[in-house]
């Protein structure tokens, strides 16, 4: 939990806000005490959202609906104004640990803990589905385990930013391997499609996975629809049960009562249930008698009689360390001098007033925020060998390896929106061109003119495919290419799937023309490195028999609208180098490099893991984990020209850009104080041509966190924060032209952004917004 920033407000309705825990696509997330000490997450709706009479409406309606589920073990709306000034409403602050975490840190559960859960979670659903809600998102990390029982949390009320009903069909909504099969087809859901999710959960306390496995979002509902689970790890008191909760056919799938009355029924052979913390396998944990005492003692949360044998005692302690701190004194009481509610500034946000720091209280971040149905904050590794970025608290200060001064963030201008605009869902990706901002999303693409008012929509099923926008997700799924727009997408049938490309002119939407993949079949596509020289490049996931998966890359000829060639992966590729020139290419799996050449054959490969893939000129571009960047011959994968001490890639790539002519490479270098400096290589020998160093990270910020993330469109480098901050430097000289700080502060994996036609596009997927900014700024 975060401390309370100087814009956030300090009380909402008659709660008193004592810390943050975290925001969502909706607004931000804080801990809230009644005066009569009643503990509550408060959801408080964003200000642009709240000025929406459409979303008003539809937020007004789910938390009527909302109101309605009730129930021992789901995490219920207690008080809500969606009529205020700023919408908020609260929840049952449950003080528990999800799911997915405690069986990441202690391991399965027990039989008599998944027993427990299993009986929890379907009386949860007897509650959601009298509302005449279907959860739709019922997973590991949807379940709070607390000492009273497994609670559901997030029933629906986050539903009211994506712009659809809570039981719509035709929306992909939820978490690929936990989905039912009729989830993952797009179709009608009922109560039976959140029975399915309650099978999948149950499987994956037992056992520490999805019965249909992990990996790319496409081969799980693949093997979802047509494999059959895994159900080994369950106990064989429960399989018969489970299995016919995960049956394909809803009809088959028992209701949550016949789920209860079956855990419920004699079980042959079974003895008394063990005490909390002595059941199989589990080591007395001291913490538990002095926890208890404390949590007990003080903590202003009900403690409830711990169900026979329920949590194994390392997740029994860990629940009560979240109570314990529940009892921890209040923060000092607020300013007065911020209203509630009040709105967030529209520059970089105040500072929290000076004086002693505030204790932060040792609660579990998830356990608040997700009880509320907000997203967690987002974690990265943090690896010890990436600079995290000099955190200086003063003046300018040399870097250490440019001898230049480090420049103060204050010093570089701040730029404005050009505009920002609502769409109906989630835009995984932003392209501009032809004076059109493409907006790539679940079932359709949207153009917006130069001042953010649509000017054409496109709906890909029109021309039979599905796009292969998997959830409110960042993805590589499109390119612009000239005066067209390529989208990726398939045919998904039970019968049979291939991947394809949708091309139509960006201008105006129209002439389109699709490309399909024939052979070898295709289930979807992954992603979309680029076009150059009139061929698409795309990762399709191919169906390679008996319910199996591999991934390839495909060349589709755009003119004569074929395939030019497809070459089959030993794994899945993660990064991506496309030269200008020569026709092949080069992507990196988490093992090796391959390159490919200009027919789809291997040139080359190398066994490294790469932490950063690329092209410039005629040269492929890769890092390794010690942070040297090598231009790479295709020919014969020789290193041609060496660089220390590069910053890896952001989990979303963008590690190095290029420009136009692919004739300059700009990187982020360390230096010697810890901090970084935006550097342009050129493409031939590696040469500096300058160096910048950046303004130092702010306090809180780490470059481990992010890692690199470049783009370079019309003479500028963009650069996106680790704190959310973009940044515009002049690609001729390094200077810095301007910041822009209106995203500090979200989920920066769910972020998009793309650069070109003079402006700079950012996609907030979490929240259904789009924004452009104006290349010089202004």
């Amino acid at each position: 939990m975060e401390r309370l920033a100087g814009s956030d407000p300090r009380q909402v309705g008659p709660y008193a806000l004592v810390g943050r825990l975290g925001a969502g696509g909706m607004g931000a997330v804080y801990l809230g005490r009644s005066s009569g000490g009643r503990t509550v997450a408060v959801k408080v709706v964003r200000p642009d959202l709240a000025g929406d009479g459409e979303f008003r409406d539809r937020f007004r309606r789910e938390v009527a609906a909302a109101r309605l589920v009730s129930g021992a073990f789901t995490a219920p709306v207690v008080d809500a104004d969606p009529d205020a000034g700023v919408p908020w409403m609260a929840t049952a602050f449950v003080p528990g640990v999800p799911l997915s975490r405690a069986v990441a840190a202690h391991g399965p559960l027990p039989e008599a803990a998944l027993r427990m859960l299993t009986a929890g979670l379907a009386e949860a659903l007897v509650g959601v589905h009298a509302a005449q809600v279907v959860h739709r998102d019922l997973k590991p990390a949807n379940v709070l385990l607390a000492l009273d029982g497994p609670h559901v949390i997030d029933f629906g009320i986050a539903r009211a930013t994506d712009g659809t009903a809570l039981t719509s069909t035709g929306a992909v909504i939820g978490s690929a391997p936990y989905m039912s099969p009729e989830q993952a087809l797009g179709q009608h859901l009922t109560p039976a499609s959140d029975v399915f999710s309650l099978g999948t959960t149950v499987v994956f306390a037992a056992r520490g996975e999805s019965p249909f496995g992990d990996g790319a979002g496409a081969a799980v509902l693949f093997r979802v629809v047509h494999t059959e689970p895994d159900l080994s790890a369950v106990p064989e008191s429960l399989r018969p049960l489970i299995g016919r909760c995960l049956a394909k056919d809803p009809a088959e799938r028992p209701s949550p009562r016949e789920v209860i009355a079956a855990v419920e029924g004699p079980r042959p052979g079974a003895g008394p249930l063990p005490a909390p913390g002595t059941g199989p396998g589990d080591r007395p944990d001291p913490r538990l008698a002095l926890l208890a005492g404390v949590a007990h003692a003080g903590s202003p949360v009900d403690a409830p009689r711990l169900p026979d044998g329920w949590l194994p005692g390392p997740v029994a302690a860990d629940v009560l360390a979240l109570r314990a701190a529940l009892a921890a004194p209040a923060p000092e009481p607020p300013a007065p001098a911020t209203p509630p509610l009040a709105a967030p500034p529209s520059g970089p946000p105040a500072p929290p007033p000076p004086g002693p720091g505030r204790r932060r209280l040792l609660l579990g971040l998830a356990a608040g925020t997700l009880a509320a149905g907000a997203g967690a904050a987002w974690a990265l590794n943090r690896d010890s060998g990436t600079a995290g970025g000099a955190k200086e608290p003063g003046g300018a200060k040399a870097s250490g390896s440019t001898g230049k001064p480090r420049p103060s963030a204050e010093s570089v201008p701040d730029a404005k929106l050009a505009w920002q605009a609502r769409l109906p869902s989630s835009v995984a990706q932003v392209l501009p061109g032809s004076g059109i901002v493409a907006c790539v999303m679940l079932e359709t693409v949207v153009g917006l003119d130069r001042r953010g008012r649509t000017a054409w929509t496109v709906r890909v099923g029109d021309h039979d495919l599905l796009p292969s926008v998997a959830g409110p997700n960042v993805q590589t799924l499109a390119a612009v290419d000239g005066d067209r727009l390529h989208v990726s997408g398939s045919r998904f049938a039970l019968s049979g799937s291939r991947a394809g490309v949708l091309s139509v002119r960006t201008a105006d939407g129209k002439d389109a023309r699709v490309t399909l993949l024939d052979d070898p079949p295709a289930i979807g596509v992954l992603s979309f490195p680029g076009v150059r020289a009139g061929r698409a490049f795309l990762s399709p996931l191919l169906e390679a028999g008996s319910g199996t998966t591999s991934t390839a890359v495909w060349a589709v000829d755009l003119a004569g609208r074929r395939t030019a060639w497809v070459h089959t992966t030993e794994a899945t590729p993660v990064f991506w180098g496309l030269p200008s020139t020569g026709g092949g290419l080069l992507y990196a799996d988490a093992q090796r490099l391959v390159a490919l050449d200009a027919g789809g054959r291997t040139a080359w490969t190398k066994e490294t893991a790469a932490v950063l893939v690329g092209a410039a000129g005629r040269y492929f571009l890769a890092a390794d984990k010690q942070g040297t960047l090598s231009a790479l011959d295709p020919a014969d994968g020789r290193a041609v020209w060496k660089v220390p001490k590069v910053v890896p890639a952001s989990p979303r790539g963008g590690g190095c850009a290029t420009d136009e002519k692919g004739e300059t490479v700009f990187v982020l270098l360390r230096d010697e104080d810890g901090g970084m400096s935006l550097t342009a290589l050129g493409a031939a020998d590696g040469r500096t041509r300058w160096r910048t160093p950046l303004p130092a990270e702010p306090a809180g910020g780490s470059l481990g966190a992010l890692g690199a993330r470049l783009l370079c469109a019309d003479g500028n480098v963009y650069r996106m924060g680790a704190d959310g901050t973009l940044w515009a430097f002049s690609a001729a000289s390094g200077a810095a032209r301007w910041k822009f700080g209106g995203f500090k502060g979200n989920d920066l994996l769910k972020v998009a952004w793309s650069a070109g036609d003079r402006r700079l596009c950012v996609s907030d997927v979490a929240a259904t917004t789009v924004a452009a900014l104006d290349a010089n700024g202004a």
